[in-house]
């Protein structure tokens, strides 16, 4: 077997894939980074019909250049609560708005192999969303 490694990793990931589809999660699976800002501005964004956006801390949300394409977005009302020039009253009343955006991005901490999402944060925004 060539690359047994891989194999085992690709069989862990199938399961997984099918335990959150069983929890009623949709899934997309994806090779790498360019694969995940491609699916998910050709098919997970346009699904959404959104017109308003936020997000928690997630490093894998900018890594993937997601943040960059959404706040490139003409006609998305961007709530981007990590505006480091807002005035912490400013900050506040953007984070509650926040909670009502179209759509609310987030990562998550750990995804089970029973298919369950496992999140923790400090402000409350990633389990509120």
């Amino acid at each position: 077997m060539d690359k047994p490694i891989d194999h085992y990793w690709q069989i862990r990931l199938k399961a997984v894939k099918e335990a959150l589809e069983a929890n009623h999660f949709e899934v997309f699976l994806a090779k790498d980074a360019g694969e995940v800002k491609k699916i998910f501005e050709e098919q997970i964004f346009p699904a959404t019909g959104a017109k308003s956006v936020s997000w928690g801390g997630s490093m894998t949300f900018i890594a993937t250049g997601l943040h960059d394409a959404l706040k490139g977005m003409q006609n998305l009302e961007i709530l981007d609560t990590f505006n480091k020039s807002l005035a912490p009253q400013e900050a506040l009343e953007l984070r509650r708005q926040s909670l009502l955006a179209d759509l609310f991005i987030t990562g998550t901490n750990a995804v089970t192999e029973t298919g369950e999402l496992v999140n923790l944060d400090m402000t409350g925004n990633r389990v509120a969303g």
